[in-house]
């Protein structure tokens, strides 16, 4: 029973972390200087990191409570997804270029790389958002 309470909390949480995520994805940055923008950006950046980090976790803690499945990394907890068929293998594979991304933001020196994945947090938000919608 308790386990179960801190898997719907740990959902809860997620739910909340990728709505101000979207939220920060949201802002109009047009309307701000350079360095605001870059703060916005950087502050996104975050969002994206933090909820990837609760996504995967989110669904490790699923798969171990409903399916008594371990998995012990984020690649893993991915191919556990596809696996069980909750996602194609294009979604896969989408989800696993965001956690190599996700592990990237930690070493980007290069503003042309930044940029790139920074290009793509739109389309990974969505990708948690319809997967959790998969498994909850």
């Amino acid at each position: 029973m308790e386990q179960t309470r801190k898997y719907e909390n740990k959902l809860i949480s997620l739910r909340k972390t990728l709505n101000t995520f979207e939220k920060s994805i949201m802002i109009d940055k047009a309307f701000f200087g350079d360095i605001e923008q870059d703060t916005i950006k950087s502050g996104q950046v975050q969002k994206f990191e933090v909820s990837v980090e609760l996504f995967w976790k989110t669904i490790k803690k699923f798969f171990y409570e409903i399916h008594g499945i371990e998995a012990v990394s984020p690649k893993m907890v991915m191919k556990q997804l596809y696996r069980t068929k909750y996602i194609n293998e294009n979604d896969y594979e989408r989800l696993v270029e965001m956690i190599n991304d996700r592990n990237r933001m930690s070493h980007v020196y290069n503003e042309d790389q930044f940029n790139a994945i920074y290009g793509r947090l739109r389309e990974y938000l969505q990708l948690m958002q319809k997967t959790m919608s998969e498994i909850s």
